[in-house]
């Protein structure tokens, strides 16, 4: 099997992409030193297909990246999906402070206008150009009106503060293994149709 590099430096992405990929590519878990690449597109999906491509092209190897972020109906214009990372507009900004606030912001929002929806989209590139690339829709939950830090994970800042209300109420880290099938039925999805274009290539088993 050839190698892929993991366009990665978040731990969960690493863990989530390795367990994708790895029945066809030996693994390179990230890049030696971290490759900035501006997320200039109009979608999830243009937005990793740019990740996979820049960093296929510098180091010269087969790579995979993703994309994400979460929808809030409630914020309308006020709140753009494909900036959830960066959208206090600080790129030093820390997890906490992207928790707090986006709390500040969903103060004054009840029940159902709390709901997020979660979009993920993922992207396998060569030196030469993109070999695969989709975009799906994840989990819907409940924001929480607060957040217990022991549970915060870096990479997953989001999910420290969702709440299911299928699920009791729980917040993600209280899943069980069936109720985490749900809350991570993006990666699952895109786990699917990946295998499915990478079972009809040859390109993976030089």
């Amino acid at each position: 099997m050839v190698n892929i590099v993991l366009a990665t430096n978040n731990p969960h992405k690493r863990t989530k992409l390795c367990w994708i990929v790895k029945p066809f590519f030996n693994i390179i878990t990230a890049p030696r030193e971290e490759i900035d690449v501006v997320e200039s597109g109009n979608s999830f999906k243009q937005n990793a297909e740019l990740k996979a491509f820049e960093v296929a092209k510098r180091l010269n190897n087969y790579a995979i990246a993703t994309d994400g972020g979460v929808l809030i109906p409630a914020l309308g214009k006020n709140w753009n999906a494909l900036l959830t990372r960066r959208f206090t507009g600080n790129k030093n900004t820390s997890d906490i402070d992207r928790m707090e606030t986006l709390l500040a912001l969903m103060q004054k929002k009840k029940g159902e206008e709390r709901k997020v929806i979660w979009k993920e989209a993922l992207a396998i590139a060569s030196p030469s150009g993109i070999l695969f690339s989709t975009e799906v829709t994840g989990d819907t939950g409940i924001l929480q009106n607060t957040y217990n830090p022991k549970q915060y994970r870096k990479g997953i800042w989001l999910c420290t503060l969702t709440r299911y209300p299928q699920f009791d109420n729980k917040n993600f880290f209280e899943l069980n293994e069936s109720e985490l099938k749900y809350s991570e039925r993006s990666w699952w999805k895109l786990r699917k149709r990946t295998h499915v274009f990478l079972g009809k290539q040859d390109f993976w088993r030089k």
